[in-house]
């Protein structure tokens, strides 16, 4: 059994007023029986005692009763369906090797730290959104599970870099998969993934990915890092690097900008003013929106999720201690006709 503590305080609290008012009704009835003549007194005693004492016992339970249910007694537990709303985002970040060129000259952040920034800011400034973090090179991975602790995801982001994780190319197929992996289907909020990326895609199918992530109802936010002139992707580092290659990575616009379209999302410009503003608003917009309608029935789909919980029992100790009222002045009542 467990209680509700703040009630139980309270009804601590009231123990003693009620504790002086229960002496005030035993002082009263035994009052009563000084008014009773001599002869009578010896022939009915027994019975008036008993009724008196019956009264007086139920007086009292009633008084426990009223304590314990202040107390909000729990006992037993109940599934209880539970309905999620508003949203959930995933920030996926490409770490490929070209997420190092620094576009515009090399006093200039790269795509990764201007991805990251924008990241950071995002979660900063969006309250009562649950925020998960994937990145990816040649393969991508659930960094960061759904939570609740801004703080976590932004340890997180502080430290990122294309070193964090090892592989060759760009895979974005795989990102999108591990991102959309981090979604309950438990829970139907609304299912965001925000994609931070130059759009450039070396292995996998980036299509197939959309595709599936369409399929199962989450839609594509893409914020598009680099710039269609293009930067130089730094080189290997080691006995391998060969000084004279030059790799150019340019942003692929109209890829992020379709896989946006397809799923419902929004293409943004990395590079644009109020980037994180104008990101923020379309979150916030998802999070308002109704969301899966809750089922109708018991056979119906897409109950978010149930949870256990201890089951209020205050209901029936109010119900006892109304009956041991009544059963406290029913005694009364039977005492005084037999006195008259």
């Amino acid at each position: 059994m467990s209680f509700d503590y703040p009630a139980l305080l309270l009804a601590m609290g009231l123990l003693v007023p009620l504790a002086l008012l229960s002496v005030l009704h035993y002082r009263l009835n035994r009052g009563v029986l000084a008014f009773f003549p001599p002869s009578r007194r010896k022939t009915e005693f027994r019975e008036l005692r008993l009724r008196y004492c019956l009264s007086a016992f139920f007086f009292l339970l009633f008084i426990a009763c009223i304590i314990v249910a202040l107390a909000g007694p729990r006992w037993g537990t109940r599934l209880v369906p539970e309905f999620r709303r508003g949203a959930d985002v995933v920030l996926a970040l490409d770490l490929s090797r070209s997420m190092d060129v620094r576009d515009n000259g090399e006093e200039e952040p790269s795509r990764l730290e201007q991805a990251a920034a924008i990241a950071r800011e995002l979660v900063t400034v969006s309250g009562g959104i649950r925020f998960a973090v994937a990145v990816g090179k040649g393969t991508g991975v659930l960094a960061v599970p759904l939570t609740d602790d801004a703080e976590a995801v932004l340890a997180f982001l502080e430290g990122l870099s294309t070193s964090l994780v090892t592989g060759r190319g760009t895979n974005l197929e795989s990102l999108i998969a591990a991102a959309s992996g981090a979604f309950q289907s438990g829970f139907p909020t609304r299912r965001r993934i925000i994609l931070f990326s130059d759009g450039e895609a070396h292995q996998g199918s980036f299509s197939q990915g959309i595709e599936k992530a369409l399929a199962a109802d989450i839609s594509i936010t893409a914020i598009g890092l680099g710039s269609e002139t293009g930067g130089p992707v730094p080189g290997l580092s080691g006995p391998d690097a060969d000084p004279e290659e030059t790799v150019t990575s340019f942003l692929r616009r109209d890829t992020l900008r379709n896989a946006a379209e397809r799923t419902g999302g929004l293409y943004l410009d990395g590079t644009r003013e109020q980037a994180t503003a104008i990101l923020a608003d379309h979150l916030a917009a998802a999070a308002r929106e109704t969301g899966t309608p809750e089922p109708k029935g018991p056979g119906s789909q897409g109950l978010a999720n149930f949870r256990q919980e201890r089951v209020s029992r205050s209901y029936i100790f109010v119900i006892a201690a109304l009956a041991a009222l009544g059963a406290s002045r029913g005694c009364e009542k039977k005492r005084r006709r037999r006195e008259t």
